[in-house]
C-alpha cells in the first residue's frame, strides 16, 4: 500500500457540472482507484478534505509557456500555477511552437517570441515534434504538458517571414511537417492569424493545411485573423475551414478584445452558434481579466516585417517609415480580407489599447532601461522628454525586439460584467493566455485566473455555480483538446486532483500588486504525487508528464 493515497470526508465535484456529492477517493499510483466510501482502507497517506471540495485538477487551456518548459528552473517560477489548482498545461498556441524548427531561423523566432522564451534565451535541442516531446520527458515536467504544432513555426520553416501566399509546393512541405508533428505526439494545429508570419496567408492556405486534422481527430485552435472590426468574418473564415474539413474547433480567447462595438461580438456569436446546430464541433476560452499581453513588436503593421527581423529594425531606423507607421496607428481602420489592405488585422494601439498610457513595458535588458520596467510608454516617453512614438521605435531597436507589451482595462470593475457574460457560454472554457513568464510582467492571469473564477465569478457574483466552473476547467478543455482519461474524477482516470476550500478560494493579485498567490487551493495531486500540501509546494516533485496525442 506504499502507493497509495486516501482522500476523505471532502466534497466531490467531479468535473462533469453535476451537483457535488460526499465521497472519499482512493488512489493507487497515478489512477483513481475507486470512489466511495472506504472506512477500512490501509492507505499509505491520508488526506482529510473536510470542509474541502475534491475536483479534478485544472486544465490552463492557453498558454505560452512552451519555449519556457524545456528549462529546468520552470517548476520554480510556475509555482504561482500549482497556487490556483492547476495540473494540465496547453501549449502551442497562437500559431507558434518550439518544433518543428528550422534551425536556420532560430533567432527570428526568439526575438519575434522573446516573450515565450527564458530571460537568458534557449537552446534548441531539437528539431521535430518528437524530438521536442522527448526532450521535456527526459528533462522532466512540473506539470501534464500537451503541445499544438503552430502554423506560424510551419510557415517559418518553409518561407521564412515573407509577405505573400504560399504556394503548391511551400503547402505541401508544411503539410508534411504538420503531419509529422502529429504523429510525433502533437495534439493538434494552432493558428496565428494575427501575427507574422501567419498574417501572410490566406483562407486556401489555411484550408489546405487544416485538412491533415481530419484523420487524426486533432483540433484547429485558431488565433483569428482579427480581433476587432473584422472579428464576424474572422470567426467565420475558421468555422468555414473547421466545417469543410469535418474538424473539431477550439477558437482562443473568444472575443476577449471585442468591447467597443457589442454588435460586432454578436454576429461573431450567431456565426458560432449557427456552425454548433449545423454539427460542427466548436468550443472557446476566454481569459478572466480584462487586459492582454504580447509582444510589443506585434504592434507594428505587418508590412514592415516583410522578409524578416533584419529588415524591419533597418526600416523602422528610417524616419519616413516611421512617419508611415505612425500614420497608420492612428487612422487605420482593419478590413477584410486582409490581404487587400496591407495585411492588417487589428490595429491594436487604435482599438485594443486606444492610447500609450495604457500601455505598459516589460522585459528590459539594457541597463541603462530597466528603470522603465512595467511604466507605461507615456511615463517613459514623459521621463526621456521624447515622443511616445519615438520612444517606441527607439527601445524598439535597443532592446532587439524584445520587449513584452501589457494593456487594457487595469482593474476596472465596469469590465467583469463583460468577463462574466463570456464565461457563461456553455462552451466556453477558462485560460490565462500568459506570456513573460520569466519576465517581471504586471499581468496578474498567471496568479490568479482559476481562483479569479471560483471565488470572484462563481462564488460571489453567483453567474454559475461552482461545479460549471469546474467543468469549465476541468472536463471541458479536456474534450476540447482530445486529452483521454483527464479532467474528471472517475474510475480508472488519472488522479490530477485539486482540492480547495469553496468558501475561501479566491484570487489576490492584482495589476498594482501582480505577485500574489491565491487563497484557498489546499492540496495538488498531478499524477497521485502531491505537489501542493497545506500551502507547501514542492518544486521538486516533477509530477507532471507529457501528453501525447493518442
Amino acid at each position: 500500500m506504499s502507493n497509495t493515497i486516501l482522500i476523505k470526508n471532502g466534497t466531490v465535484m467531479d468535473g462533469s457540472g453535476s451537483p457535488a456529492y460526499r465521497a472519499d477517493i482512493l488512489i493507487e499510483q497515478d489512477r483513481i482507484a475507486d470512489i466511495g466510501s472506504f472506512p477500512n482502507a490501509n492507505a499509505a497517506k491520508t488526506i482529510d478534505a473536510a470542509g474541502l471540495a475534491i475536483a479534478p485538477g485544472f486544465i490552463d487551456v492557453h498558454t505560452h509557456l512552451d519555449f519556457f518548459l524545456p528549462c529546468r528552473r520552470h517548476a520554480t517560477v510556475l509555482e504561482s500555477w500549482a497556487r490556483q489548482g492547476v495540473t494540465t498545461i496547453i501549449a502551442g498556441n497562437c500559431g507558434l511552437s518550439p518544433a518543428p524548427i528550422n534551425h536556420a531561423y532560430e533567432e527570428t523566432v526568439s526575438t519575434y517570441w522573446n516573450f515565450s522564451l527564458p530571460y537568458d534565451g534557449l537552446s534548441y535541442e531539437w528539431t521535430t515534434m518528437a524530438e521536442y516531446l522527448n526532450f521535456l520527458e527526459r528533462n522532466g515536467q512540473a506539470f501534464n504538458t500537451a503541445i499544438l504544432t503552430g502554423h506560424g513555426m510551419l510557415r517559418t520553416n518553409v518561407m521564412g517571414f515573407q509577405a505573400r501566399f504560399a504556394n503548391p509546393d511551400e503547402i505541401s512541405q508544411m503539410k508534411r511537417m504538420l503531419k509529422e508533428s502529429l504523429e510525433g505526439g502533437s495534439i493538434g494545429l494552432s493558428l496565428g492569424l494575427y501575427y507574422v508570419p501567419g498574417i501572410y496567408s490566406n483562407t486556401d492556405e489555411i484550408m489546405e493545411i487544416s485538412s491533415v486534422l481530419r484523420d487524426y481527430h486533432a483540433p484547429l485552435v485558431p488565433h483569428t485573423r482579427g480581433m476587432s472590426e473584422t472579428y464576424p468574418e474572422a470567426v467565420q473564415e475558421v468555422v468555414s475551414v473547421a466545417e469543410e474539413a469535418q474538424i473539431p474547433l477550439h477558437i482562443s480567447h473568444f472575443g476577449s478584445f471585442v468591447r467597443d462595438d457589442p454588435s460586432v461580438l454578436e454576429r461573431a456569436i450567431t456565426t458560432v452558434r449557427e456552425a454548433a446546430q449545423r454539427g460542427v464541433k466548436i468550443g472557446h476560452d476566454y481569459i478572466p481579466y480584462s487586459t492582454g499581453s504580447t509582444a510589443l513588436i506585434s504592434l507594428f503593421p505587418p508590412e514592415v516585417f516583410d522578409g524578416g527581423l533584419d529588415k524591419f529594425f533597418a526600416r523602422i531606423e528610417d524616419p519616413v517609415v516611421r512617419r508611415r507607421i505612425v500614420h497608420g496607428w492612428e487612422t487605420v481602420v482593419p478590413a477584410w480580407p486582409n490581404w487587400e489592405h496591407s495585411w492588417w488585422t487589428d490595429n491594436h494601439y487604435h482599438n485594443a489599447f486606444s492610447s500609450w498610457s495604457l500601455i505598459c513595458l516589460s522585459g528590459f535588458r539594457k541597463e541603462k532601461n530597466t528603470q522603465f520596467e512595467n511604466m507605461s510608454v507615456d511615463q517613459i516617453a514623459a521621463t526621456l522628454n521624447r515622443d511616445p512614438f519615438e520612444t517606441v521605435f527607439d527601445l524598439t531597436l535597443e532592446e532587439e525586439g524584445k520587449l513584452i507589451v501589457t494593456g487594457g482595462g487595469f482593474d476596472n470593475p465596469m469590465d467583469d460584467e463583460h468577463i462574466m457574460k463570456a464565461l457563461c457560454d456553455p462552451d466556453c472554457s477558462v485560460a490565462t493566455d500568459i506570456v513573460g513568464a520569466d519576465f517581471n510582467s504586471i499581468n496578474p492571469v498567471a496568479y490568479g485566473a482559476f481562483t479569479r473564477v471560483l471565488g470572484r465569478f462563481a462564488r460571489d457574483a453567483g453567474v454559475m455555480t461552482q461545479e460549471e466552473a469546474i467543468r469549465k476547467m476541468t472536463s471541458l478543455p479536456a474534450k476540447q483538446m482530445g486529452l483521454k482519461e483527464r479532467g474528471s474524477l472517475k474510475k480508472g482516470f488519472y488522479a490530477d486532483i485539486t482540492v480547495f476550500n469553496p468558501k475561501t478560494v479566491i484570487d489576490r493579485a492584482t495589476f498594482g500588486n501582480p505577485y500574489q498567490f491565491s487563497d484557498g487551493i489546499e492540496y495538488v495531486l498531478i499524477n497521485g504525487k502531491p505537489v501542493l500540501e497545506r500551502g507547501t509546494y514542492n518544486a521538486g516533485a516533477f509530477a507532471g508528464k507529457v501528453l501525447r496525442r493518442t
